[in-house]
């Protein structure tokens, strides 16, 4: 049995999936969006439109550590999902780390359920300590993907309600890419 570093972060959001999938799809605004605080600058490589393989660049620094990163469109279904392999410049997974954003429209109100994911899809065994490596490593982005969903709804002019959910595994967006079933 194996396991992956994978984290979801969820929430409902007062606004239309339209208009958070806009936001999240248009990487330009990542500095803005992104709760790490590390995303510095983002340009597309691949002019549009947007497409599964479309890349684009980011400037980071973590601390005093400045670097780019290549990443490349895995999912676009607007205004549903859009998941991109963020890392040192490979297509597909496992190298890199799998983000993603899926809406999940709440009744007849403007309100989305968005669950934010990250993967590290790099199988590990999962028992101890490997286990333990990849659930402290969820947790610890889970800590920069929460001021992620307040962001968002920040940058949409409305309001995370309700209770925050956190989820240490794979997304449903997020199986489809392994690299071995899970």
């Amino acid at each position: 049995m194996v396991k992956y570093a994978s984290a979801t972060v969820s929430g409902v959001i007062t606004a239309p999936a339209q208009k958070l999938f806009a936001i999240v799809s248009d990487v330009t605004r990542h500095p803005e969006l992104a709760g790490s605080g590390e995303v510095m600058r983002v340009e597309w490589v691949t002019p549009p439109p947007i497409r599964v393989g479309s890349e684009f660049r980011a400037r980071q620094q973590i601390g005093l550590a400045r670097y780019s990163t290549r990443s490349f469109v895995q999912v676009y279904e607007p205004p549903y999902r859009f998941t991109w392999l963020s890392g040192p410049g490979f297509r597909k997974p496992p190298f890199g780390q799998l983000w993603g954003f899926e809406f999940q429209p709440q009744g007849d109100h403007p309100s989305t359920l968005v669950l934010h994911s990250m993967t590290v899809p790099v199988p590990l065994l999962n028992v101890p300590p490997l286990s333990w490596i990849a659930d402290a490593g969820a947790r610890h982005e889970t800590r920069n993907m929460l001021p992620t969903l307040e962001n968002l709804a920040r940058m949409a002019q409305a309001r995370l309600i309700g209770d925050i959910r956190i989820v240490l595994s794979p997304s449903q967006s997020h199986r489809a890419l392994l690299p071995i079933p899970t």
